[in-house]
């Protein structure tokens, strides 16, 4: 992904014989303040309304930087709470910026919860598809194993049909990754627009 390494990691790749130069000890000085900062915002010991006035100190030439790690750490696995969180995070860096482009960004992860959300109506597509073929063929529902002497029958959930049935595991995890390389796709686009340093 096009995502910028920051100070520390240039810093941590250098062999230890090198010596750090005086703008690579603010740099990593500076990060260690923003990693401080975002460690409160993801705790929720900063509003996101407030993250705005914690990181207006910081020079811009970090802010690309701090909005890759919101982008970072939003996944296709996130709820929503996460994806609103660093949605307001990147749109708070964003605002303190010369050039904004609020407008982009909110295009951007609007179009990544929107994959998330047909990727969710797909799996429920599929699970009510399930359900009712388990309402007109109860018995597939139903699952004979031997314990000891005993026969015993086992009435499955439409979980563990899902699990269990190969065809249906392949279709959910092909469903997935159609839904995860869109996701990531744009992902990288996002990138490149925070990683601009002018029109």
């Amino acid at each position: 992904m096009g995502f910028l390494k920051t100070a520390r990691e240039i810093a941590l790749e250098k062999t230890s014989s090198d010596k750090l130069n005086s703008q690579e000890i603010a740099d990593i000085k500076q990060h260690t303040k923003i990693d401080t900062i975002l460690a409160k915002y993801y705790k929720d010991q900063i509003e996101p309304d407030q993250l705005w006035h914690h990181l207006k100190e910081i020079p811009e030439k970090y802010f690309g930087q701090i909005q890759n790690n919101f982008l970072r750490s939003f996944t296709f696995q996130s709820n929503p709470y996460d994806a609103d969180k660093r949605k307001r995070g990147l749109l708070a860096v964003e605002n303190l910026k010369k050039i904004n482009r609020s407008s982009d960004i909110e295009n951007y992860f609007d179009q990544l919860i929107q994959v998330q959300k047909d990727f969710q109506d797909e799996v429920d597509r599929l699970i009510e598809y399930v359900k009712e073929d388990l309402e007109k063929n109860p018995e597939k529902r139903l699952q004979t194993f031997q314990q000891g002497n005993q026969i015993i029958i086992k009435e499955l959930t439409v979980e563990e049909i899902l699990e269990q049935d190969k065809g249906l595991k392949q279709k959910l995890n092909q469903m997935e990754k159609k839904y995860s390389t869109k996701f990531n796709q744009l992902k990288e686009k996002m990138a490149i627009l925070l990683n601009k340093t002018e029109e």
